[in-house]
Order: C-alpha cells, then structure tokens, then sequence
C-alpha cells in the first residue's frame, strides 16, 4: 500500500480486482466498524453523575435555544455541545444518542491512528496502533463518555495525515491548508488542543524550510516560508475565528475569557492537580491483579507516554547515520507525532491520570507501533528500551482484556435474558418519564430522585441541583438536570472548587434563586467529604449559597444522599 495516498499497490489491487481508492476505503471502513463493534461488546451501561453529562446537558441546553458562556458556562469549546445537539434532534434526547456519538469518534480516532503508522510502517503494526487504541478507548475504567477531548483529538489526528502529505509534496498547498483547516476544528472543540497541534505543526513548518534549496536565494526562501504559513495560519482561523467571533459578540467577552482561559490557567491547577501516584494508588498497588484493583495497574499507564516518547527521542538520536525511515518527509512526519505526544503530555500533567493524559497516551501508543515495525533498523539500546516500555504497557494494559471480558458477558447476559432486571430490553424500554436514561444503568435512589422532580416542577421551570455543602466543592450531581430534562437558575450549574465556592458567584446564584424561585432543589451530599491533595480540601469559608438555602428551603423527601427540598414560603 502506497502510505502517502493511501493506495493499494498494483499487485495488491490486481488481486482484489479493486481500484486502490476503494480498496482503501473498504479496508478503513472494515475497521471502522470493527471498532464500533469492540465498544459494543465492552460497553459500560453503567454512568458517572459528572463528566459525561456536561456534554448532554450543555447539548440539551443548545437545543432549547441556549447559547454556551452565556447561559451556561463551561471550560470546554463549543462545537461538542452544537455536535451531539444534532444527533439529539436526529436520534432523540437520551444518554445513549450521546454513547452513540460518542463510539462514532472513538472509532474515527482509531482508524486515524492506524492510517498514520500506516504512512510510516507496514499494515501488520499499523493495525497494532489501531487495536492498541481502540483497547484503550474502549477498556479504560473510567471511560469519560462524550469527553469533547476525543473529536478534537480526532480532527488533531486527521490534520498530521494532510500535514504528512504536505511534507512529501512541498508544493501540495491542498494539503497544507486542510491541515490547518482541521486544526481549526480541534479548537472549537477545545481550544487548547487547537494551540497544541497548531504549534507543533507551527513549529515542523518552519523546520523544514530552513535549508535553501539549491540556487534558492534568502529573499526567496523567506518569501516561500511566508506563503505557506499565511496560507495555513488562513485556514487555521477559518472556521474557528467566525465560531468564537460570534461567541464573544452574544455571551460576552468577560464570560467567554473568565470560563475558557481565567479558570483553566488560574483556578484549575490549583484546585484539581493530582500527583502521578496518589495514596489510593499506592495501597491499591498491594494487591495489582485483583478486580478491585485494577485502577492501580491501569492508572500507571500515565508512566506510559515518559518511557515511549524517551525510547522515540533516543532512536531519532541514535539513527541520524543510519537513519530508520528511507525518506525524510516519513521521518519528519514521525517527529510531528513525536512532539504532539510531548505536548499532549505537558498539558496532561496538572490533573494526572490516564483520561486527562489519553491524548499524549494514543499517540505514544501509534509511536511505539511504528517503532517496532522498525526494529531492523533501530540499535540495540533503542530495541531495549522498546521491549521494556512495550511490557510495561502490556502491564497496564492486562485490565482493559478482563474489562473486554467481563461486560462483554454481562451485556451478552443482558441481551439473551430480556427478563432480567437490568437487561436490555428493560432497560431500554423504560417509563416514558426516565426515557433519557433508556439503556443505561442508573442506581434506583438516582432514579426516584429524577422522577420527584420532574413530579414538582414542570420543563419549562429551572431547578437547582447542589452539594451538601458549597464552601468546599469536588463536584455535583449533573445527571439529574439532564435526566429531569430541567434547566438550571443560573449559568453557574457546573459546581467547580476555586467557582462557585467564591462569594460572587454564591451570590449570582443567589439573585437567581431570588428572581426564579426554583420550585425544586436537588442536594446531593455524595461527595461532600471527598478531599483530594490540593487546594480544594480546604474550605473556602463562604457559606452564603448554604445558609440561603437553608433559610429559604424545606426537605420534601429523600432517597439515599438526595434531599429534595421546595420553597419555604
């Protein structure tokens, strides 16, 4: 297969009796679906109260004429919300139309992957990238649905296969611009991804022309330089610029700075950074290969990207004789991918663990894949810190298989017993009241909870769904406005440490609640005593929001940690 056009060769084809475009495309659409296949059979029907419902929340709000920074804030761009609003009108508001998005990027991110080593190495270890990753995406214990991470790591993935094309044909400004072009993509799903990979291209781009060709003067040479990087730098702000220009023009230019750069750069490392081994880790590592354990073994792979990107720098170092690709442009493609992992690892490093390192983890693992399709060529210490950083990856990647396993039984139980409890055809069928939940596992308080809600407020009322307490904050309870199908009072719904243990913002929340008059407040005490090394154990000594509350609010009922609360008055 022709690795830059993605052909087949002539005697690859001549067998098939296809044309190479459509061999191609049969080969990527083959595992496209194979992918999809393997998150059907590993998949978790079990959800978190955070993370996940951000995304269908924020899409929800989108759909009913809400508009991000505006009426909700939000640390993330906005393309995720307006992407699943869509599949939401075309499939239905529920969680699993967001697993089905969700399991389309996956695949996308996987066969980007495997198309990638493929530029560089044999099928043989392209499909190892590929199976490594989709492994990953899929098995990963806390698998973080609808993260607006993956489609900007997507559109990052797609971008480095048109920038390779650039790098073979100098004079192929098409692919040139449709590198920028995705690049521009990935940052209306996170702008932070967007600035990773323009940098990093950024960076290759003027790397590459610093050698004048033959009979080339300086003036020409800078000349040259100058076309290209207005002819990308065009694209890169094509779409991003009128997406965030419109933003700012209707939520703001304080909401959109405060919720996008302000929190990120100033709040968040201070209230959410994690070290690479925490305590929990550290005790749960006693027992490795037990099934309650079996976060301590995976969360290592956050060592993962330090060993892979180490034994890359070393062979690039060691082989500038002997050389391991046959061309330059593959062995600066290679090196692309080889700086886009060192940032995405950078930037992984606040909050560590392996979701917020899974970009910096996806392209370690098609590095390595690439790697080892070159291991002829490499030298012995290279070939050694390649088997080593391999078994360490095998290490923490033995769960994922036990993960496979284990729910690939329980969903093929649940689908062959439609009487059971939790099986699918319950589950998917539900009251049309929990309609949202269809097919996802839910704890029955959660449930209970979601249904005297929607039994003492009505859609077009907001609510408010907050923590035992506020002036210590890990996270609430979002599910609920999602499966309640309610809105929040105010902008502020996402409780987040450093946000809205603040003063201010307590008492924006309390405006609203004195304009509003919510008819129901959700209190989740869940995470009340959830303390983490960082400045979020310590309390912020406002308690403004949490005596408001309690002056102005009567319990109604309770299931589990949920208090139901109405008006007083």
């Amino acid at each position: 297969m022709d690795p830059l056009t993605f052909k087949s060769s002539p005697a690859e084809s001549g067998k098939t009796g296809l044309s190479s475009t459509t061999q191609t495309a049969l080969n990527l659409g083959g595992l496209f679906l194979l992918a999809v296949v393997v998150q059907i059979i590993g998949f978790k029907r079990i959800s978190g109260p955070y993370d996940e419902f951000l995304s269908l929340y924020g899409a929800d709000r989108v759909l009913h004429g809400g508009l991000p920074y505006r009426d909700f804030w939000t640390m993330y761009g906005p393309a995720q919300f307006y992407a699943i609003a869509l599949f939401f009108k075309l499939f239905g508001i529920s969680a699993l139309t967001g697993r089905i998005y969700d399991a389309l990027i996956r695949a996308g991110i996987a066969c980007a992957c495997y198309s990638l080593a493929r530029l560089l190495t044999g099928p043989r270890w392209a499909f190892a990238a590929f199976a490594a990753v989709i492994l990953w995406l899929t098995g990963i214990y806390y698998p973080s649905y609808n993260f607006p991470v993956y489609p900007a790591m997507l559109a990052s993935l797609v971008s480095c296969l048109f920038f390779a094309r650039f790098l073979r044909e100098s004079s192929n400004k098409r692919s040139l611009f449709l590198a920028g072009l995705f690049v521009s993509v990935a940052a209306i799903f996170r702008h932070d991804s967007g600035f990773y990979i323009c940098f990093a291209e950024l960076l290759m781009l003027v790397w590459t022309a610093r050698r004048r060709r033959p009979g080339q003067t300086r003036q020409n040479q800078f000349a040259t330089v100058g076309r290209r990087l207005l002819l990308y730098l065009t694209a890169v702000v094509l779409i991003a610029g009128p997406v965030y220009g419109i933003i700012v023009f209707k939520a703001g230019v304080q909401n959109v700075f405060y919720d996008l750069f302000y929190v990120p750069a100033v709040i968040y490392p201070k209230v959410r950074r994690l070290p690479f081994l925490t305590p929990e880790t550290l005790q749960l590592l006693r027992q490795p290969f037990s099934w309650d354990g079996r976060t301590a073994v995976e969360s290592l792979i956050v060592f993962f990207p330090i060993f892979a990107i180490l034994s890359a720098f070393l062979s690039l170092f060691t082989s500038r004789r002997s050389r391991i690709f046959p061309t330059t442009w593959q062995r600066q493609t290679f090196s692309l991918l080889l700086l886009l992992a060192s940032l995405f690892f950078v930037k992984g490093m606040i909050r560590v663990g392996p979701v917020q390192l899974i970009q910096s983890i996806i392209v370690c693992l098609t590095v390595l894949a690439i790697l080892f399709g070159h291991l002829r060529q490499v030298s012995r210490p290279v070939a050694v810190s390649l088997y080593v950083t391999a078994l360490f990856l095998a290490l923490c990647t033995a769960p994922m298989l036990s993960h496979i396993l284990t729910f690939g039984r329980r969903n093929l139980r649940d689908t062959i017993h439609p009487q059971a409890y939790d099986s699918f055809y319950r589950r998917c069928h539900p009251p049309a009241a929990l309609s949202r939940a269809r097919c996802i596992l839910i704890d029955p308080d959660d449930l209970l909870a979601v249904q005297e809600i929607e039994r003492r407020s009505t859609p077009d009322q907001p609510i408010y769904v907050g923590n035992g307490r506020h002036d210590r904050i890990f996270w609430n309870d979002v599910r609920l406005y999602f499966l309640a199908g309610r809105g929040s009072i105010t902008r502020w719904y996402d409780l987040h440490p450093g946000v809205q243990t603040t003063l201010p913002i307590q008492n924006q929340i309390i405006d609203a609640m004195g304009r509003e008059n919510p008819p129901v407040i959700a209190i989740n005490s869940t995470w009340d005593n959830n303390i983490e090394p960082n400045q979020s154990r310590y309390s912020s000594g406002v308690t403004a929001l949490d005596d408001y509350i309690r002056s102005h609010y009567t319990a109604q009922a309770a299931y589990g940690k949920i208090t139901i609360l109405t008006p007083s008055h």
